[in-house]
């Protein structure tokens, strides 16, 4: 009785686990959170005014003037071949930066595991200017190894090379995986936008081998403020006027599971898999079996010398009965 108890336990345990998914999207058709919205989880506000650890965990780096095929010369040279050794960014900041008419502005961080990363950004109108609407333009997180091909873009904005560049945004995929320039998981552009919040937490470290040397430099992140017409479709072009964004970095940390964990639950869930034929078999062979009674594989039969001597008939062939009285 008790077994049977247990295995009713058993399905309604496992039927409750498959139908969860089903009853959160029914408790939130009905107003009911079962699962809390994940969301920034941030007011962007920061205690005082906390100004970023300039070059030590922060660094700025403006995208300006006409490029090398431009008609204008390069822009702020000094503040953009600036590369420091940047610490792990650990503390929250904000910021104020002025941007002006078809430029760029971008915050190199060292960004690491163990902390979440939630990025405020909003644009201003300068004060002043006749034009007080809020300003729209575009923001990208973006991983050191398209910062390269992201001032390339920006060398070339004002040189349509023959249509060549043009070809290059239309053409296809693995063209563009190739040549062009792409945002942090491909997910976090945001364009066309007059204020953005989002949040990014890295599973691993992101960093880079040298060759020669055999060291590990780690990958440092870009978050760009762009305020010019670059090689993608749906980006917002130049504004035609400066404005002012305020940059809110919150930091807090956070437990992340290491990585090895994925492959114990895979290869523990496929061996679990592996081994349920096998064991349903053993209970159910051993289901009928008394439990003080030794199994064999064939039942044992009594033979005639195992008989009782009672039993034996009486030899002889001329045995009589004895006599009746």
């Amino acid at each position: 009785m008790n077994a049977i108890v247990r295995r009713k336990r058993v399905v309604v345990a496992v039927t409750m686990l498959l139908l969860l998914p089903m009853l959160t999207v029914f408790s939130q058709s009905i107003g009911l959170d079962i699962v809390p919205q994940a969301s920034a989880a941030s007011d962007c506000k920061l205690d005082g005014d906390v100004a970023p650890a300039w070059n030590v965990t922060v660094e700025k780096e403006v995208l300006s003037g006409g490029g090398y095929w431009g008609h204008e010369d390069w822009g702020d040279d000094d503040e953009f071949n600036r590369q420091n050794n940047l610490q792990s960014l650990q503390d929250s900041f904000h910021t104020s930066i002025l941007m002006e008419n078809d430029s760029a502005v971008g915050l190199r961080m060292n960004m690491t595991t163990g902390y979440k990363y939630t990025f405020c950004v909003n644009f201003q109108p300068v004060s002043g200017e006749p034009n007080q609407n809020v300003p729209i333009a575009d923001v990208y997180l973006i991983q050191e190894y398209d910062h390269t091909m992201y001032v390339t873009d920006f060398d070339t904005r004002h040189n349509d090379m023959e249509g060549f560049r043009e070809d290059i945004a239309h053409s296809a995929p693995w063209i563009q995986n190739a040549l062009l320039w792409h945002p942090f998981r491909d997910v976090h552009a945001y364009e066309g936008v007059d204020e953005v919040e989002f949040a990014v937490a890295l599973d691993h470290e992101e960093a880079s081998w040298d060759l020669w040397s055999n060291e590990k430099s780690p990958r440092t992140m870009y978050l760009y403020i762009d305020a010019w017409n670059n090689i993608r479709d749906y980006d917002t072009g130049a504004p035609n006027r400066n404005f002012t964004v305020d940059v809110t970095v919150m930091i807090e940390e956070r437990f992340s599971l290491p990585n090895w964990t994925v492959a114990i639950v895979c290869c523990g869930s496929l061996m679990g898999i592996l081994a349920a034929p096998f064991l349903v078999h053993v209970k159910y062979m051993k289901a009928g079996a008394p439990e003080n009674e030794t199994s064999t594989l064939m039942r044992h039969l009594e033979t005639e010398a195992e008989q009782g001597v009672a039993q034996i008939a009486p030899s002889g062939l001329n045995s009589e009965p004895p006599p009746q009285t």
